[in-house]
């Protein structure tokens, strides 16, 4: 009799520690974020003074309503703040010395976008006082941003926003400041191999993933330079999972990268422009990107997966063709969704040699971005 107790005694333990492990291991499988990252949120005059109200207050929420549902459906959202709300005792003002009145920040965050990037070549507009404004307002909304830095112990705390149980840490770089210089080290991160590596390393003993903010690049060119590519290759040996690039204004190839060790890097090259009223340029300039993707993680470890591309579309119109400031209607569409009727409206169509309409549009994301990443819904 005490031989079968005995017996049976080892198999409850073994059924209970089976189903430990079991269990364990399905909670690591559980472990699933989506993400989604846009591009230059780039605020001219034109654009506010479309968003200005009767009372002298400001609301953008129409501006972002028709890509607002995309928005909100990821986990983590990222967006590029490129013109600083600097404050608004100040005059606000576009190129070349940004100032965006403060009300944008919260239909950012009411549109679904809780990551923002401050690490960019416009982040000096307004002086340090500026940009600690912008870093003082994102901290009211309560949403994480990063990039810029009110003190040496701000800047080298590694930001790390944990979601649905994955840790994930956000890095931000700059090629520079429009010649503006920082007052102190901390205040901006600028491209520094030595500190970058730095960063990383550390990063990857508090993350389960790292994503890097990257802007970089020559505006108005749709291939990836030398040296957005070299530190691209930088990025994959030291172990980032992904890198998002800003600044050329327009889209950019996208693809993987492998590391020395062997690891893939997922590398947006440029996601082009978000909501702006940028002048210059043509049809390619309206023409925005946008990826999301699934970060998974498992007891085998954790991968970047079901990547996929969506253009969107700057919508505006014009009062009058020869006047660039009597545009209005300012929004972001997705592509895929971008009425024909619409695009017949765009004040772009009034550009010598313009070549703007849908179909366009969609002919260039295909010949930008590789077909791997298309979906039905890219464009």
């Amino acid at each position: 009799m005490k031989k079968y107790r005995l017996t049976f005694s080892l198999v409850i333990i073994l059924f209970l520690c089976v189903g430990y492990t079991t269990l364990n291991e399905l909670k690591y499988l559980d472990k699933h974020t989506s993400v989604v990252a846009v591009g230059d949120n780039l605020i001219h005059p034109v654009v506010y003074n479309d968003a200005s109200q009767q009372d002298g207050t400001f609301d953008f929420s129409e501006m972002y309503k028709p890509v607002e549902q995309y928005i909100q459906s990821a986990d983590i959202a990222y967006i590029n703040q490129e013109s600083p709300m600097g404050g608004d005792d100040k005059a606000f003002s576009g190129f070349k010395r940004f100032n965006t009145p403060s009300q944008l920040a919260q239909n950012v965050v009411a549109s679904g976008f809780n990551l923002i990037n401050g690490a960019n070549n416009h982040a000096l507009d307004q002086g340090v006082a500026g940009l600690e404004h912008q870093i003082d307002l994102w901290k009211r909304h309560r949403t994480m941003y990063t990039g810029t830095f009110k003190s040496s112990e701000d800047r080298n705390n590694i930001p790390i926003k944990k979601v649905k149980g994955i840790k994930v840490a956000m890095l931000s770089y700059t090629y520079g400041t429009n010649g503006l210089k920082r007052k102190a080290p901390y205040h901006i991160n600028y491209f520094d191999e030595a500190v970058i590596k730095r960063d990383i390393a550390k990063a990857r003993k508090l993350s389960d993933v790292i994503i890097v903010s990257a802007h970089w690049g020559k505006e108005g060119k749709s291939k990836p330079s030398s040296k957005q590519r070299y530190y691209a290759q930088l990025f994959a040996d030291e172990g980032v999972d992904v890198v998002l690039g800003m600044h050329p204004h327009v889209i950019q190839p996208m693809e993987w990268v492998e590391g020395k060790h062997g690891q893939r890097t997922l590398v947006a090259y440029s996601l082009g422009n978000f909501l702006n009223g940028q002048e210059t340029g043509d049809e390619k300039n309206i023409l925005g990107g946008s990826v999301n993707f699934d970060i998974n993680k498992s007891p085998n470890g954790v991968s970047i997966e079901d990547v996929r591309w969506k253009s969107l579309v700057i919508h505006n119109e014009i009062v009058d063709p020869g006047n660039s400031d009597s545009r209005y209607n300012f929004a972001v569409y997705p592509l895929h969704r971008y009425p024909t009727k619409l695009a017949d409206k765009h004040s772009v169509q009034f550009k010598e040699d313009s070549d703007m309409s849908v179909a366009h549009l969609q002919q260039h994301t295909r010949s930008i971005i590789d077909e791997q990443f298309l979906t039905p819904t890219s464009y």
